[in-house]
């Protein structure tokens, strides 16, 4: 099933749908921190909207094709720990996502709120919206450490499917809870180093000590330390403080099922943000896993992506300066002199199992790829970390709108700066640099290839985008240079 999540925040609920073997094909939010640790951890596509403007939004998700539309409108405005105002604004994002499913109709949605919605006139406005458009709709109230996250967190979940009666998910739905409540010590394992630790209470009539034999409380925005003056309460399962501590942010993204290795990025009070305000990942399993269970679709084979991080100039500028950071010297020095001049004659073959980089060419700089007289690539002012730089042997311009067609050789990379060698040049710029030179063409007319970030930067050989192309319907020319 192919699959958009509105209101993606951090990627839990879409982590969660990907883990249960469906297909997500494309993330919105409206909260760029955020969206910038989705991307960081996903391989499709992410973007910015205000989903207020329902409109707009629904121009931007239909050509996704969507077979589902999943997402958590802002809860804020309903929640317990919010103003509990549902006409505060946020509020009607969740008639806007109501509006916007009925606009694109994919055969299911499955919306994600707090609990309290449940008492609310829009969840009813949403209610009638979706009815109208010829949903039928199935609700419950899930306690997620029910469903495999070790935290007490009740969660309103609503599915939707067309053509469908009233309430046609309430099995499906609950047949697979736990019959106990998960703890954190059940959870973790030998992962966590402490038995108690501190949860800022609301007010200081409820306790702030937790033990990990029990479910977390519910993981919230903010994590604040143990004030030093922390007065024990009557409800703490401990007569001491010694070794109580808070959970640190990781530990706190793990409560909500993150795997250990997701990359958080940004600030610590926008990370603590994101990790209160997202979907546990093993609850949006949960539900995903009852979808399919339900309607029998074919799963996909969950394939872990690679944690996309940026290079730090600075640091490549620290280790190396202007230096080469690699150097092919095969291709350097592979050279045939004439006499009396110096002519350049390549005896090296097309090797098709070295790897090759892929990157965007804007129009304004084809005439040098178009005329194969280019010799210096320089990149934007980020570069994916997962590049093996001493490992990269070709480079492809895919000239935007156009494609992929010539190869170059790749003779070193180091480090440069913004508009090197030209009257506007900028040394305070610093970009990752490229000397390269035209081995001739690989393809016989330009190849539409997608710039996907784990087919670009990480391991593409020339054999593998030769088998994509192909495998996209073009016929290659003779692997022979030109």
């Amino acid at each position: 099933m192919r699959v958009v999540d509105l209101f993606c925040g951090c990627g839990g609920l879409s982590l969660g749908f990907e883990k249960a073997g469906m297909e997500v094909v494309a993330g919105f939010d409206n909260w760029q921190d955020a969206l910038t640790v989705y991307r960081n951890n996903f391989s499709h596509p992410a973007f910015r909207a205000d989903l207020m403007d329902v409109e707009g939004s629904v121009e931007k998700i239909r050509p996704f094709a969507p077979d589902m539309i999943i997402g958590g409108p802002p809860c804020q405005d309903f929640s317990s720990a919010g103003k509990r105002d549902e006409n505060n604004g946020r509020g009607d994002l969740t008639v806007c996502y109501a509006r916007i499913i009925a606009s694109i109709r994919p055969q299911w949605f499955v919306m994600e709120n707090v609990e309290r919605i449940t008492k609310t006139q829009k969840l009813q406005d949403a209610l009638a919206i979706f009815h109208e458009a010829g949903y039928g709709t199935s609700y419950t109230v899930l306690n997620a450490a029910l469903c495999g996250v070790p935290q007490r967190r009740k969660r309103f979940v609503m599915i939707g499917r067309l053509g469908a009666e009233n309430d046609f998910m309430q099995t499906a739905i609950r047949e697979n809870l736990a019959d106990h409540e998960m703890s954190v010590a059940e959870y973790f394992g030998d992962k966590l180093d402490i038995k108690y630790y501190y949860r800022h209470p609301r007010s200081y009539v409820r306790r702030g000590i937790f033990s990990t034999d029990e479910p977390s409380a519910t993981i919230r925005g903010v994590n604040r330390p143990m004030p030093k003056g922390y007065n024990l309460h009557p409800g703490d399962p401990v007569s001491s403080l010694e070794g109580v501590r808070p959970l640190t942010t990781r530990e706190r993204s793990m409560i909500q099922t993150f795997p250990e290795d997701f990359s958080f990025d940004g600030t610590k009070t926008d990370i603590e943000q994101m990790i209160g305000n997202a979907v546990p990942v093993n609850l949006g399993f949960f539900v995903a896993d009852a979808i399919l269970r339900y309607s029998g679709e074919k799963r996909l084979v969950y394939t872990k992506h690679t944690v996309i991080k940026q290079l730090n100039f600075l640091d490549l500028f620290d280790q190396y300066e202007f230096e080469p950071i690699t150097q092919n010297d095969m291709v350097c020095e592979d050279i045939e002199y004439e006499y009396g001049t110096k002519s350049i004659h390549r005896n090296l073959p097309i090797d098709l199992a070295k790897n090759l980089l892929i990157c965007n060419v804007k129009k304004d700089n084809w005439e040098q790829y178009l005329d194969g007289s280019a010799k210096i690539y320089y990149t934007g002012k980020k570069f994916p970390s997962t590049v093996a730089l001493n490992k990269l042997y070709y480079f492809m311009p895919y000239l935007s709108g156009k494609g992929i067609r010539d190869l170059y050789y790749i003779k070193i990379a180091r480090l440069g700066y913004r508009k090197e060698g030209q009257v506007n040049e900028d040394k305070n710029d610093l970009r990752l640099v490229f000397e390269i030179e035209r081995v001739g063409q690989l393809f016989k007319d330009y190849k539409k290839v997608q710039l996907e970030i784990w087919r670009t930067f990480t391991d593409t050989t020339i054999e593998k985008i030769m088998d994509l192309v192909e495998q996209q319907g073009y016929n290659t020319q003779s692997r022979d240079k030109k």
